[in-house]
């Protein structure tokens, strides 16, 4: 009984609370460090609506930076969720919101998620970052453009499988990818927030005037 309750408490003591700095080398097999082609010049909503560079186009179902309970309990939202005002049709296509790289394609089931590298005109390099995928349609390493259908979302039917609300795109603007994407659930104050996420509606509404 002694043993068992000292076994008991070794594991407790050794046992480390997932964080960016411990976990993200889990990660960073998923990546790939190819550079983008060509310049991210245009940006533009990442549905298939009517106008790609109207806001009003989409609408918001979760917010940025607000805490949740789920998953890890108090990380920090590090997207907006989103969904087509209006839907053309039942399954929800996802494009990338300007032309880039695919740098990683990680996560399975209801978390599937792809990223995009993209290249500024000033050089600067940043990243796009699409998650809740039912189906991914391009591969590591491949060039995009604004125009690539990389993937569709679930149906409302298909997220029930799962026991939450899954259909709709949980979109991150990041201004780095060193975490390799384990920072989407891991970070947990306004500092690494800050650290490595924009406001995905301020950034919107900011590219898509230009």
């Amino acid at each position: 009984m002694k043993i068992a309750l000292l076994t008991t408490l070794l594991l407790l003591l050794n046992f480390q609370k997932p964080t960016i700095d411990n976990d993200k080398s889990r990660w960073k097999p998923y990546y790939v460090d190819t550079a983008p082609i060509e310049v991210a010049n245009n940006w533009l909503l990442p549905f298939d609506v009517t106008n790609r560079k109207d806001i009003k186009q989409i609408k918001v179902i979760s917010i940025f930076g607000d805490h949740r309970d789920s998953f890890y309990k108090g990380h920090i939202h590090t997207a907006i969720d989103i969904n087509p005002a209006k839907s053309k049709t039942e399954l929800v296509s996802v494009y990338p919101m300007a032309k880039g790289v695919v740098c990683s394609v990680h996560l399975g089931e209801n978390q599937q998620t792809i990223v995009v590298k993209h290249k500024l005109a000033d050089g600067k390099i940043m990243y796009t970052s699409y998650k809740h995928l039912k189906e991914v349609y391009v591969r590591q390493g491949q060039q995009i453009s604004e125009n690539t259908k990389l993937a569709r979302l679930f149906t409302k039917q298909e997220s029930k499988k799962y026991g939450g609300d899954y259909h709709h795109l949980h979109l991150e603007i990041r201004k780095s990818f060193d975490d390799y994407g384990c920072a989407s659930w891991l970070t947990m104050n306004q500092k690494q927030l800050n650290q490595r996420f924009y406001n995905p509606l301020i950034f919107l509404k900011t590219k898509l005037k230009s």
